[in-house]
């Protein structure tokens, strides 16, 4: 299960810098040059988090990251802005944006991964978690059953997923280290 990153940063060096940056085995990415392209692609691509650069032609950073909080779909997205080296920051307009990190170019790309894992990390955990499920008055016991089983085979599917993508993450490791120790071991 990967995560879907959409990336909008006009440089091409850029793009292809965090394409590079980001493990294939774990982000989808899905970048674009201009705002315009973004707020088209939207819906379609669902990201799990944004990397925003705040100057884009078309539809600026601003603009897009300020329509893509405002979208009740998209207000629990992670969003991370991007702003160029030597760019002044509008600061009356960042002010009313919902971001998660802003990062300024040249950035540490391990460093910017980490951000990114760690925010979509924040967001999918809920702050709390009842008990006991609330039941309402009107529910039957027949749907108390029916619900407890669709409950129990979603969290046997988040489970088994997550049991996949740790198995994916420890045989990457372990194929990275072997391949170190081969090249080590021909160098001798």
């Amino acid at each position: 299960m990967n995560y879907k990153l959409l990336v909008a940063d006009d440089s091409p060096s850029i793009q292809k810098l965090l394409q590079m940056s980001f493990p294939e085995s774990e982000f989808e990415i899905f970048a674009f040059s201009d705002g315009q392209e973004v707020m088209d692609s939207l819906s379609q691509i669902n990201p799990d988090a944004i990397l925003l650069n705040l100057s884009l032609p078309q539809k600026d950073g601003y603009e897009l990251g300020e329509h893509i909080k405002n979208l009740e779909v998209f207000n629990q997205v992670p969003l991370i802005l991007i702003k160029e080296a030597f760019e002044p920051l509008d600061k009356e307009r960042l002010e009313k944006l919902e971001y998660d990190q802003l990062v300024q170019k040249p950035f540490d790309s391990d460093d910017l991964v980490q951000k990114v894992r760690t925010a979509i990390e924040e967001r999918k955990i809920p702050m709390t978690l009842p008990e006991e499920p609330i039941w309402d008055s009107g529910s039957t016991a027949e749907t108390r059953v029916e619900l407890d089983e669709t409950v129990r085979g979603l969290v046997k599917d988040e489970i088994l997923g997550v049991q996949r993508e740790l198995e994916k993450r420890i045989k990457a490791r372990i194929m990275a280290e072997l391949k170190m120790w081969l090249i080590d071991n021909q160098k001798k």
